[in-house]
């Protein structure tokens, strides 16, 4: 499991890189990869979906709020 996301995120990394570069790769390319990053952060989520199930549970300090707050923060 833990393999399996490590490749999904790398995946979401060369992706986000091929998105960003739009004009060397034109816009059908840049469509693909758009939707193939769609599918990335579906199955992502799916991966880590016991992360929000632990949201409410435990203390909560000052380094897990500044973690939690950055994760959203991050998100699409």
């Amino acid at each position: 499991m833990k393999k399996t996301r490590m490749i999904v995120n790398v995946g979401m990394t060369i992706v986000l890189l091929g998105l960003m570069s739009y004009s060397l790769i034109g816009e059908t390319t840049h469509e693909i990869l758009g939707t193939i990053m769609v599918v990335l952060f579906i199955v992502h989520h799916i991966l880590n979906r016991k992360w929000f199930g632990v949201l409410n549970k435990g203390r909560y300090s000052a380094f897990r709020i500044c973690q939690t707050i950055l994760v959203f923060l991050m998100q699409d």
